[in-house]
């Protein structure tokens, strides 16, 4: 899992609880369905320069406000003031608003001093409220009891701010009996927040200074889906053994950019996708992984593996596997034992010499290869070695050192990616074993006007794309009659 589709939740989970029609994705909007729509206003009472589309929403973004609106209908269940130029928030026009299910502030100048301890208070019925973003960051604690009462949040946004370990007590999120969703990313926390309730599914405590975790700060959020910990300074003992026991349902843990310098030991036992890129794991022992057998991703990207320290039985448990990234690492030959139920592989940028067909036997069901940046040539890769990958889709053998296309290519291949190697010659017979190829990608290598043969493309009734752009000289590319477009032509 990358960092940027983690960004879609907040979206996903309002759509679910919030009723009416679809936000546009990509606009402020898609965080709060409401107040993007369009209708013809009612004749109310809406504060000055603002737009009150619904008689339950007031839209107030983007209008550079330095004065909390005055004259807000107390029937207002929707109130976005988001983008302004905010400093405080008055206790008296928030209490009027008692009947307020969202509440958006986010990217205003808020400050610590401008929260009041009761800021809050009467607004029992909110359930989405979006804090974040607060320019030069400003807001370093959450005044205790702010969020006491606000029993009915579902989702809570601060990240962005300068939240510390002093700025949140124990109290803080421990009434939130309804909270699902908790962005904390973007502070300066050292440690993972005390009093988590039961029913939070998702927290995100990605890019803060957490350095360890503690059971003991779980155990009321026994009820988490999501863990992420991208970019902290967790090192080699900030996650020891058992710290995660409490959460028994976890389903992702996104631990990027943390200087690990091995996967953590006895992760919860459900765990279905493992998310560790761009650490400093060297190893991966025969045990490493026994205590996940459920995972389904496993992300080990831009580590520093090496083949010699890659355990024949490190991936054995791992039936359930169908996604694994081992791309950025120091691998000179393929890992021994891959589970049988890949789809997706992933290996390049590593320093592959030679591919063999053992290490692919069984791998019937993998439809993504991707081999690019190596240093493979062909007389590298051994007889047999696409044999068993009945299912390959994609291949990606882009940027090698391969002198012509290899032969024998698995028949259900539709996507060839060949660019940035040293071919010169495309024969007659290259693409004879894949009938279903769609897409093929020859750019930046070796090829002249008569380097590919005319019949090279015979028997290609599906192929759609043909790229030889940045060779020598332009190549002339005859597709077949079958082919709706006639000549494609690539050049420099």
């Amino acid at each position: 899992m990358a960092e940027s589709g983690l960004a879609m939740w907040p979206s996903l989970l309002l759509l679910l609880l919030l009723p009416g029609p679809l936000p546009i994705a990509g606009t402020e909007d898609a965080a709060f369905p409401h107040l993007g729509e369009s209708s013809q206003p009612l004749l109310r009472a809406c504060p000055l320069r603002c737009s009150c589309p619904r008689v339950d929403t007031v839209d107030c973004d983007g209008l550079d406000l330095r004065v909390f609106p005055d004259n807000i209908t107390r029937a207002a269940q929707h109130l976005s003031l988001q983008n302004n130029q905010l400093q405080e928030l008055p206790y008296n026009e928030l209490s009027r608003l008692s009947g307020l299910r969202t509440l958006n502030l986010h990217n205003n100048l808020i400050s610590s001093e401008g929260l009041p301890d009761e800021a809050f208070e009467s607004l029992t019925q909110l359930q989405h409220l979006c804090v974040a973003h607060n320019k030069n960051n400003l807001i370093s604690k959450v005044p205790r009891g702010a969020l006491s009462r606000q029993t009915q949040l579902r989702e809570l946004y601060l990240q962005h701010n300068q939240l510390t370990d002093s700025g949140l007590d124990a109290t803080t999120f421990s009434k939130l009996h309804s909270l699902e969703y908790l962005d904390l990313s973007h502070n300066q926390l050292t440690t993972v927040p005390a009093g988590l309730p039961r029913t939070l599914a998702i927290l995100h405590l990605g890019r803060n200074r957490i350095r360890q975790v503690e059971a003991a700060r779980l155990h009321g959020a026994r009820g988490l889906r999501y863990l992420l910990l991208q970019h902290n300074q967790l090192g080699s003992s900030g996650l020891p053994a058992g710290a995660l026991r409490p959460l028994r349902g976890l389903h992702t843990l996104h631990l990027y950019g943390n200087g690990l310098d091995r996967v953590p030991p006895a992760l919860p036992r459900r765990l279905r996708a493992l998310v560790l890129p761009h650490n400093h794991v060297a190893a991966l022992g025969a045990r490493d992984l026994v205590a996940t057998p459920g995972l389904t991703e496993l992300n080990l990207a831009y580590n520093r593996l090496a083949s010699a320290r890659v355990h024949h039985r490190a991936f054995r448990r791992l039936r359930a596997l169908r996604s694994l990234d081992l791309a950025g690492n120091q691998l000179t030959r393929l890992p021994m034992g891959l589970p049988t139920g890949l789809r997706t592989l992933q290996l390049q940028r590593n320093q592959l010499r030679m591919l063999e067909p053992e290490p692919l036997a069984g791998l019937d069901q993998l439809r993504e290869l991707s081999l690019a940046h190596n240093r493979l040539r062909v007389g590298d890769i051994g007889p047999g070695t696409w044999h068993e990958l009945q299912a390959l889709q994609m291949l990606d053998l882009s940027h090698n050192e391969l002198s012509f296309v290899p032969p024998d290519l698995p028949e259900a291949l539709e996507e060839l990616h060949l660019e940035g190697n040293r071919i010169g010659h495309v024969g007659p017979e290259a693409f004879l074993s894949t009938p279903h190829l769609r897409a093929l990608f020859l750019r930046a290598n070796r090829l002249h006007m008569t380097s590919i043969a005319a019949e090279a493309f015979l028997g290609l009734p599906n192929l759609r794309v043909v790229d030889t752009a940045g060779n020598p000289e332009q190549v002339l590319i005859w597709l077949p009659p079958t082919t709706p477009r006639g000549p494609r032509a690539g050049g420099p």
